[in-house]
């Protein structure tokens, strides 16, 4: 599994970020980066697009654009992959990961809870097919996702 590396704060330089600006999506640290950025003046980013969906007679999404992409978005293709996964569902009918994946969604330190819950074989599994699926390797192994590319 990769190490991601924190976001560093875009104000001060110095500390690892935790918060972005609702309006230009900066990334800060402290009131007091919030503060300095936005006595130095923030402007809000482009509305994009709202949300498009089309959908089949039988109800099924063809496509659908993304409101506010960042880094970390997932596509709505992919999401649709995650979902049809036969082994992402097979792995939630275990109780004990739908717990974990409970206590880590209703977390205030999410970052502290998923350092002991990716101890736990289950939740790595999981994690591991997840990323198998949004992240497929580039040698052609392991998934046939690549077509989408």
């Amino acid at each position: 599994m990769s190490d991601v590396q924190p976001a560093q704060c875009q104000v001060c330089q110095d500390v690892v970020s935790k918060y972005k600006c609702p309006k230009c999506r900066l990334k800060y640290c402290s009131v007091g980066c919030y503060k300095d950025h936005q006595d130095r003046g923030c402007s809000t980013l482009p509305q994009e697009p709202t949300v498009e969906m089309e959908v089949d007679v039988h109800g099924n999404i063809m496509s659908r654009s993304v409101l506010f992409p960042t880094d970390d978005t997932v596509m709505p293709s992919v999401l649709e992959k995650l979902r049809d996964s036969e082994h992402l569902c097979s792995l939630l009918k275990n109780r004990h990961l739908r717990e974990l994946l409970l206590e880590v969604d209703k977390s205030q330190n999410a970052e502290l809870i998923m350092q002991r819950v990716m101890k736990e074989p289950i939740f790595t599994e999981f994690a591991d097919e997840i990323l198998r699926i949004v992240e497929p390797s580039e040698d052609g192994g392991g998934s046939d996702l690549d077509d989408d590319v």
